[in-house]
């Protein structure tokens, strides 16, 4: 992930109970954002517990692809793993889970695979 041009690797979660992509503002500052200067955006977890971010614009790459995405991320105070969630990601990319073989695959757009779709 870049922003704009200060990188970092890093693992993340792909979650798609998640609606938006959430980081830990710890990862945005590692990338040299000023997280308070973002949108302020309320998120509510399991427990309705509320937990406030911020919404930044930030670049990501997958591992092993070579497309760039531009993303919106919401920042949070909460120790995390980042979450890569339904707005930005899996509206970009293909995401297939095989819960069981134990993997998931993404596929960009161009690469995606039409499993047993019938009429379309």
């Amino acid at each position: 992930m870049r922003y704009p041009r200060n990188g970092r690797v890093f693992h993340a979660l792909v979650d798609s109970g998640a609606i938006d992509c959430i980081f830990p503002e710890s990862l945005g500052r590692l990338l040299g954002i000023d997280v308070t200067s973002g949108k302020p955006k309320t998120y509510y977890g399991i427990g309705k517990q509320a937990a406030p971010g911020f919404m930044h614009t930030v670049d990501l790459q997958v591992t092993g692809l070579d497309q760039w995405i531009t993303l919106e991320v919401g920042f949070i105070s909460a120790d995390i793993n980042p979450l890569l969630g339904q707005n930005g990601f899996f509206e970009k990319y293909q995401i297939i889970f095989e819960r069981f073989r134990h993997q998931f695959e993404v596929n960009t757009r161009e690469n995606a695979l039409m499993r047993g779709r019938k009429g379309r």
